[in-house]
């Protein structure tokens, strides 16, 4: 496997590694997760499987940044995989009595590994694609990581239906065979120099992720942001159908179809639109999804509610490629794996808390007022960072 021919190896395998990751990753997440609802009867540790995964990566950020900093990223994707694969394989083995617990443990500790093999392959992209070619690249690299998780979020219900959970695991670890193949067409990074830079801030900064950067202090408020817009989607697409319009649970259904429709069509627009994304100031992105969101729950019929709603998602995902863009782009060699480790943790565990504060939200003064407090956050935020674009501007501008 060692003598992998160089010419085979390119960064565009990328996106593919990332796409076969998370569907074999949510096929399985999601049916546990029902599967755990249904034996168990409760919805809190249905949505505890599903937030799981992210735990390992928030707890041990600090080990996460330190094997950035010290190894290979592409190194760290092919040994990622390769124990993603022998920790699903273990579940395989487990008895049928225990194979629920055990796959739930199991699941829960290749977390840690599915974030590394996020931040590296972040990484990899970095030192093997030229900077012209930067953005498009971590475009392309979204989308299939998005496009995972929809289709295997989306194959989890017929899949359940046909297979056991054993048969679900083993049909994972046949993905995890091929993403860890995937792994070793990545390249080695050409920036010998980066290597350099990251030993220097490490040596001078230690092991703990850290991020001392007021640009990228920005960016990464204006990132957060996008998480807590998540939230508030996550729980405002079951409760916005029934109390905004008034329906059951077929019109949850239509929303969630819609919402994922347009996710994935936010994605796909960004890539041609890449090139124009950096001709708005970059506060226009944060602020551009807020009169649709506004209208959406103020309209209160079906139809306008529902276009509103998927221009909003439209917009969000739109801005999401746009912060990760930046991000990513105006990190330096030595600030990289901080970043990304940042990137991996900082985002899920965002999106935790703000469920759990837009759930409390709309049960305490409904939908229409928590929309207008998703709103009045992203104005405070966005104009507490506005001088980000202009930093970031003059710093390119002097390199």
């Amino acid at each position: 496997m060692t003598s992998f021919s160089a010419e085979f190896r390119s960064p565009h395998f990328t996106p593919i590694l990332l796409f076969v990751n998370t569907l074999g990753s949510f096929l399985v997440l999601v049916s546990l997760s029902t599967h755990v609802g249904s034996v168990t009867g409760s919805g809190l540790l249905a949505g505890a499987v599903l937030s799981a995964p992210w735990l390992p990566a928030l707890l041990l950020a600090g080990p996460l940044n330190r094997l950035l900093s010290r190894h290979a990223p592409e190194r760290l994707v092919r040994l990622a995989e390769a124990a993603s694969l022998v920790l699903t394989a273990a579940a395989l083995m487990a008895p049928e009595r225990a194979l629920l617990a055990v796959a739930a443990v199991l699941l829960l500790a290749r977390g840690y590994f599915e974030a590394v093999t996020r931040a590296a392959t972040a990484v990899v992209l970095r030192g093997t694609v030229p900077p012209q070619r930067l953005d498009r690249a971590n475009t392309v690299a979204e989308i299939g990581k998005l496009t995972g998780l929809s289709v295997g979020a989306a194959l989890a219900g017929p899949a359940g239906a046909v297979l056991s959970l054993r048969g679900l695991i083993a049909v994972n670890a046949a993905t995890l065979v091929l993403s860890a193949l995937l792994a070793w067409a990545l390249p080695s990074s050409s920036k010998q120099a980066s290597a350099d830079a990251r030993d220097g801030a490490q040596a001078a900064t230690g092991t703990r992720p850290r991020v001392d950067d007021p640009v990228l202090r920005r960016l990464f408020a204006r990132f957060l942001l996008v998480s807590f817009w998540q939230g508030f989607h996550t729980v405002a697409v079951t409760v916005v159908p029934v109390q905004v319009l008034g329906g059951g649970t077929r019109l949850v259904g239509l929303f969630v179809a819609v919402s994922s429709v347009a996710l994935f069509a936010g994605s796909l627009a960004a890539l041609p639109a890449q090139r124009y994304l950096d001709r708005l100031p970059s506060a226009a992105w944060a602020v551009l999804p807020m009169p649709p969101l506004l209208a959406a729950v103020l309209v209160g019929r079906t139809v306008p509610t529902l276009v509103l709603y998927a221009l909003f998602l439209v917009l969000f995902e739109m801005a999401y490629v746009h912060y990760n863009n930046r991000l990513l782009a105006a990190a330096s060699d030595a600030e990289l794996p901080s970043v990304v480790t940042f990137r991996a943790t900082l985002l899920p565990s965002g999106v935790a808390v703000s469920i759990l504060v837009m759930g409390a939200l709309c049960d305490l003064v409904g939908p229409l007022s928590t929309a207008f407090v998703v709103a009045v956050v992203t104005l405070l935020v966005t104009a507490s960072t506005a001088s980000a674009r202009h930093t970031w501007r003059r710093r390119m501008q002097d390199a």
